[in-house]
């Protein structure tokens, strides 16, 4: 009499069960890896949007523009015979105002670009003159991580956004608030 031995259906069945495990968890950990990479990312699009933003300030701050008022001559205009101000300042833009020695403005190279969708920034002009510069915004509709800047900036105007295309990096960012009496 032959016994006839079930031990092959079992190691098949174990062996499709590690397999499935194994799936399982390499699936957990690329989600891991998405979410980390778009953390950095994250972090990347505040520095270099903060760098543009800090450059719009310091040209207001040394065209003396009453930075309460109409900033807007002031700002440099969008565009320029290298395409956009940004090609511009990333070849360093030497400004001269009034009797005041000349200065540079210099962007890295890689601030000119965003992070998030690695293009150019879409830049962000003030309501009501398209022709000037006031800071820059991602393209990309992602929902960001962050949702608060208090440890960043003092303004709010970061705060709670939906997306990465409503993070507008502006001079007003870098502004400090007016201080309350007491």
């Amino acid at each position: 009499m032959r016994v006839i031995s079930n031990q092959n259906g079992f190691t098949y069945i174990l062996a499709l069960t590690i397999v499935m495990i194994m799936g399982i968890m390499l699936g957990m950990v690329g989600q891991s890896w998405k979410t980390i990479k778009q953390r950095e990312l994250e972090e990347e699009l505040i520095f270099r949007g903060d760098q543009v933003a800090e450059l719009v300030y310091q040209n207001l701050i040394y065209k003396n523009a009453n930075l309460n008022q109409n900033t807007n001559l002031f700002l440099w205009t969008v565009n320029s015979p290298k395409g956009t101000i940004l090609d511009e300042l990333v070849n360093i833009k030497t400004e001269t105002f009034g009797n005041k020695p000349p200065k540079n403005f210099r962007l890295r190279a890689s601030a000119a670009l965003d992070p998030i969708t690695n293009k150019p920034w879409k830049i962000v002009t003030p309501i009501g003159d398209a022709t000037r510069l006031t800071g820059v915004a991602s393209e990309s509709t992602v929902e960001p991580f962050r949702k608060s800047f208090k440890m960043i900036y003092e303004s709010k105007l970061l705060d709670d956004k939906k997306q990465y295309s409503d993070w507008s990096f502006t001079w007003e960012l870098k502004k400090p608030l007016p201080v309350s009496p007491k």
